[in-house]
């Protein structure tokens, strides 16, 4: 567990992009984030969930030392969350759970990939050299695919469109690690690198904003030239906002409480926020302008208190947690 914080804040701050990045989705649809208005800053931006997700969960692995015992149990917690949810989604024909759950297969498949390929990834960190070279070879694969033989992201035979190929998120992942090492940590301390954060991060914020804003209103025909782009915005911002928190002092006690209280749900917020949200909006009319701000909060706050609900007896805490 992390014990900073600013850290829990920042793992709390993914929770909250998690569920604006879905949420704004559903209410929006094409006429709502294709314009330069509030709920499209917060879709655009809250796509940093996603990484952050991975690059805190490696963080904290480094952090805490991860024993092979505990990275066994992980996998197996990981099985088990996935083979439940989805007897469950197969069981109840209801749209809350089977809308919700099943589109979370895919962060906690790649998890336990992760967790699998765990001592390779542990001897990628020791030679972060090779590692670059390595993830550089497979850009540059797909970059060659496009040169000979033009792809787009209707036809993309890596799934590289579909933000969930294994070596992108694994990337992630080992970031998070080296960020976790001594090493590391004192380079997030470095003034120097914090005032470059303080510089870039709203930059980097209204770049991203407007390249995933022109992303949705054009196809592209190269699949190498967005994607490389794309990573580029969503690496620099959650390093900069990752440095940010590292070096944020959290005094406020009721702030500190707050914080402690929904940073353990954070996983358990990623699986239960999409049923949230579909059971929330058949009480409200989200269409209501002034109601969609109030939604995105309803959302994370309802699946901040089911998941601490959850994790409060340990059989059920099984499966919402790894």
């Amino acid at each position: 567990m992390i014990n900073s914080v600013s850290q829990q804040a920042l793992k709390s701050l993914s929770c909250f992009a998690a569920v604006t990045f879905f949420s704004t989705s559903q209410m929006c649809a094409l006429e709502c984030f294709l314009h330069a208005n509030t709920m499209g800053v917060l879709y655009f931006v809250s796509i940093i969930a996603k990484p952050l997700f991975f690059i805190i969960i490696g963080y904290m692995d480094e952090v805490e030392k991860l024993t092979r015992l505990e990275i066994v149990v992980k996998i197996k917690s990981i099985i088990l969350i996935m083979i439940f949810w989805n007897i469950v989604s197969s069981l109840i024909k209801t749209q809350y759970i089977h809308q919700g759950y099943i589109l979370q297969n895919g962060i906690l498949l790649n998890m336990g990939i992760i967790y699998l390929l765990y001592p390779i990834i542990l001897k990628g960190i020791k030679h972060l050299k090779i590692t670059a070279a390595v993830f550089a070879g497979l850009v540059a694969v797909i970059a060659l695919l496009d040169i000979f033989s033009p792809l787009d992201t209707q036809d993309d035979p890596l799934f590289i469109s579909s933000y969930s190929f294994i070596w992108v998120w694994g990337g992630y992942y080992i970031i998070g690690h080296v960020l976790g090492e001594a090493p590391g940590r004192r380079f997030t301390k470095k003034t120097s690198v914090l005032w470059a954060a303080r510089l870039l991060v709203i930059p980097i914020g209204i770049s991203m904003y407007f390249y995933e804003l022109y992303l949705s209103t054009h196809t592209q025909i190269s699949v190498a030239g967005w994607f490389v782009l794309e990573h580029l915005h969503l690496l620099g911002m959650s390093l900069a906002l990752f440095i940010l928190f590292d070096n944020i002092a959290i005094k406020s006690r009721l702030l500190t409480r707050v914080v402690e209280f929904i940073s353990p749900a954070m996983v358990g917020v990623y699986i239960v926020h999409y049923s949230v949200f579909y059971f929330i909006t058949t009480l409200y009319d989200f269409n209501d302008a002034t109601l969609k701000f109030t939604l995105l909060v309803l959302v994370f706050i309802a699946s901040v208190l089911v998941s601490r609900l959850l994790l409060l007896n340990r059989f059920t805490a099984r499966i919402i947690s790894f």
